[in-house]
């Protein structure tokens, strides 16, 4: 497209590997809306078709479906060569769809979108690469590579990226192994601005969810996977409910039926049947953060921990393992409460507390909102990247 002064107007090609409602395809969005507010044009190419691709279209930009997979699954020797293989094949078809948008740069949104930072470099095409995965050594779900091991990876993103950007120093530490200014740029994720202007209070909010009016509820979001640990959360909540035996703990998301099914059956084997609430996948996150007394995020591991800051610009208090990324946001006893991951009393204790101490509550409630204003608002988010896009440009 031509401005008015008869210049190409700026475009980039942002890569989403999923196109289902997570945690990365929301921080796109937000990507894509800074871009398309800064005057960008944006193509976004996904790996596959799903529901979040209708969203980004209501931004005014233009979707393409790029077929690629997750290229560190695991696998021995031969499986990872493979799968390497394949999406140097798949980056053909990005290579395509690059010649066909001409965009000024290519924005990889997720590290497993490897064909799309391959295709970049043989158009040559400036490429920012941002990070938003752990290793399963400290507990995350990416695979580091049988073949060529941390050190390929490093290669490829140091070889393939004009500029990295990782979402915490934790994810820097685990994938890049620093976090060199010269080498990696820290951008934490925000909170939509939903988060920040939800007018309705927390009757009404429960209401929305079927959730009773006049008992303790603690939510725990997310979606259903093991490293989420819900299972941990489920027998912090069997000593909470001893305590508080009308607590009611309301479970977002939804996963592979088979980890649901365990869930479910863990629940009933706890006793906590009447107290627990599945509420399957919610596209109205801000009323069922308002809806909740306290948050819960029991992680494994965390790349980041999006669902904290959300919970802190709604004003709800958060308790969270102190794993990754969920260490570097929440300020322990300050704006948040912080507990070693697989500590069941220790949790149930923190939680327990919350829910009886009032004033602890908004204590917490309004430093976490203040830190939410402050450092993980999407108009700071936004301008960070897109001047990130355009210093690329002029590099």
């Amino acid at each position: 497209m031509i401005d008015q002064t008869g210049s190409r107007e700026r475009r980039v090609c942002l890569v989403q590997h999923c196109a289902g409602r997570t945690g990365s395809t929301i921080s796109g969005h937000l990507l894509a809306a800074g871009f398309r507010e800064s005057g960008w044009e944006v193509d976004v190419a996904f790996g596959s078709e799903g529901p979040m691709i209708a969203e980004y279209a209501k931004l005014g930009c233009r979707p393409h479906v790029v077929p690629h997979k997750n290229w560190l699954r695991g696998g021995n020797v031969q499986q990872s060569t493979r799968r390497i293989l394949a999406e140097w094949r798949n980056s053909g078809a990005f290579r395509r769809l690059i010649r066909e948008v001409r965009p000024d740069v290519v924005y990889v949104n997720s590290l497993v979108s490897l064909a799309a930072a391959l295709a970049a470099r043989r158009e040559g095409v400036p490429c920012v690469w941002h990070i938003r995965e752990l290793f399963d050594d400290v507990g995350g779900e990416m695979h580091v590579p049988a073949c060529g091991g941390r050190p390929l990876v490093r290669w490829l993103l140091q070889k393939l990226a004009t500029h990295r950007v990782t979402i915490s120093r934790s994810v820097a530490e685990n994938i890049l192994g620093t976090v060199d200014p010269a080498i990696v740029e820290v951008v934490p994720n925000a909170a939509g601005e939903e988060f920040f202007e939800l007018p309705d209070d927390l009757p009404a909010c429960r209401t929305v969810f079927g959730l009773p009016l006049d008992v303790p509820v603690i939510g725990v979001p997310g979606t259903l996977r093991p490293m989420k640990g819900h299972s941990f959360f489920l027998e912090a909540a069997a000593h909470v409910a001893r305590q508080i035996p009308r607590c009611v703990f309301a479970i977002t998301g939804t996963g592979e039926s088979s980890f649901e099914s365990q869930l479910r059956v863990q629940t009933e084997q706890l006793g906590l049947a009447e107290n627990v609430r599945f509420l399957g996948t919610l596209t109205d996150m801000p009323r069922f953060y308002r809806a909740c007394d306290v948050v819960c995020v029991p992680s494994v591991a965390e790349p980041f921990g999006r669902t904290v800051i959300e919970a802190f610009a709604i004003g709800t208090p958060v308790v969270a393992t102190a794993v990754g990324g969920l260490a570097e946001t929440i300020n322990d006893g300050v704006t948040g409460m912080l507990v070693p991951f697989g500590a069941v009393e220790a949790l149930a204790s923190k939680l327990v507390q919350l829910l009886q101490d009032t004033e602890c509550r908004d204590r917490l409630s309004v430093a976490g909102q203040a830190m939410a204003r402050e450092r993980f608002h999407r108009a700071d988010y936004q301008r960070r990247v897109t001047s990130i896009a355009g210093e690329v440009l002029c590099s």
